[in-house]
């Protein structure tokens, strides 16, 4: 039956208070160990409520205890995030003094080898390269004792550059890559010098080339390359690297020799500066 909408107001407050005596009426049969057929009525009635009751207290209690959990896994999770990262800060510190132990190591075992050599060893912070230059800057400055055109090698004795600018505690230097640094050098086998420099054509390709050669140079493929010690500027006898192929320069009838770089120069964050040796040529 339709209830008219004045009457609205008035009815659900009579249901409510109706309601609510059911319920006194339920609870008093109850108590008192009598039973009717209004109790069992009203319980036949209450039974759904207090049925659908707990279901919405079970859900309710489920739902709380998702977001409980889901609110100790983001704390887990973010724990786990940051114990993550102290191990892996704590490994990638291990191996930096990993790499730099076996270079001192490597290093002391060039300085039994060449004794005239005084050096100290640097970490490079970073690296660069522009217009056919290619720079790196190293850890160690004027405070530590370094100078403009000191050599830069690997811990294995390889030439990797030389000092070009020094502050008070960094310097920046230019590999032999580049085109603007030359180097005396001579070939292991036969003696026959030359001059190594940087070059537009093989600076991609990271590497250099001995230029003018004659076309009966007795530089071959494979030949192996150090410096020269012409100059003043760099030791004789570090290593540069190995010659790999020629390029021919068709109006003068020479070539010049591309060399590959000696491998402990390439991807090496430790390296050494010598700080002074006995210049002698042989």
């Amino acid at each position: 039956m339709k209830i008219p909408h004045r009457r609205k107001d008035k009815f659900l407050p009579l249901v409510s208070v109706i309601a609510v005596l059911l319920s006194a009426i339920c609870f008093a049969s109850h108590f008192s160990g009598t039973s009717t057929i209004l109790s069992n009525g009203l319980s036949l009635l209450t039974t759904p409520l207090r049925s659908a009751t707990k279901a919405i207290y079970s859900v309710c209690s489920s739902v709380g205890d998702y977001f409980s959990d889901v609110k100790d896994l983001k704390k887990e999770n973010e724990q786990l995030k940051s114990e993550n990262k102290l191990l892996a800060d704590e490994n990638a510190t291990l191996s930096h003094l990993s790499k730099e132990n076996e270079s001192l190591y490597k290093a002391l075992e060039l300085k039994k080898e060449r004794n005239d050599f005084k050096f100290i060893n640097a970490n490079i912070i970073s690296k660069s390269s522009s217009g056919y230059t290619e720079i790196f800057t190293i850890d160690k400055g004027s405070f530590h004792g370094l100078e403009k055109n000191m050599p830069i090698i690997s811990d294995e004795g390889a030439l990797l550059g030389i000092i070009y600018s020094v502050e008070a505690t960094s310097a920046r230097c230019k590999t032999i890559l580049s085109y603007d640094v030359n180097v005396g050098v001579y070939d292991e086998e036969s003696g026959e010098t030359g001059i190594l420099s940087g070059s537009f054509e093989t600076f991609g390709e990271s590497k250099c080339v001995i230029g003018n050669l004659s076309d009966e140079t007795l530089i071959k493929n494979g030949s192996r390359i150090l410096t020269s010690g012409l100059g003043d500027v760099y030791p004789r006898g570090l290593v540069i690297g190995t010659v790999t192929s020629f390029i021919p320069d068709m109006g003068s009838h020479t070539k010049n020799a591309v060399v590959t770089p000696h491998p402990s120069s390439q991807d090496n964050d430790c390296i050494l500066v010598i700080t002074s040796f006995e210049r002698t040529y042989k």
